[in-house]
């Protein structure tokens, strides 16, 4: 029965790992080409290319070896900490001055409307991590 178990969360893991590139490749194109969107859509790729990192790297592997792999990799280590940082804070502490600064109201509200929307897709990502990361911590406790 313990096989069993560790087997269904070798498949949640991979899972996770799938879910999470597709919400952070949804940011990405979201923010792709606009230059005040620059941060996140960085943010993105490098969510995506750890995403890809850790699938390569746990691609043949299953139990006890994938989590030894997991609780070593710097693309796991990488996402633990994109959880930590306040990126959506820095973008909109980057963006909302230029709408001060024009004094147009509707143009305030279009760039307040757009990090509204950035943070909905950010936090999705996010959230996906959380997931991934609660697996990870639950199997190597």
């Amino acid at each position: 029965m313990q096989h069993t178990i560790k087997e269904m969360t070798d498949t949640e893991l991979k899972s996770s790992l799938i879910e999470i590139r597709q919400t952070a490749t949804e940011l990405y194109r979201f923010t792709d080409k606009i230059t005040l969107l620059k941060m996140m859509n960085q943010m993105a790729i490098q969510i995506i290319k750890a995403t890809d990192a850790i699938q390569k790297e746990i691609t043949h592997l299953s139990g006890d070896k994938l989590f030894d792999a997991l609780e070593i990799s710097k693309s796991v280590l990488f996402l633990e900490d994109a959880v930590d940082a306040d990126t959506i804070s820095e973008l909109e502490s980057y963006i909302l001055p230029f709408a001060k600064d024009l004094n147009n109201a509707e143009l305030t509200c279009f760039l307040s409307e757009i990090t509204d929307k950035v943070e909905i897709k950010y936090n999705a990502t996010l959230q996906k991590i959380h997931q991934f990361n609660a697996l990870i911590k639950d199997e190597l406790e």
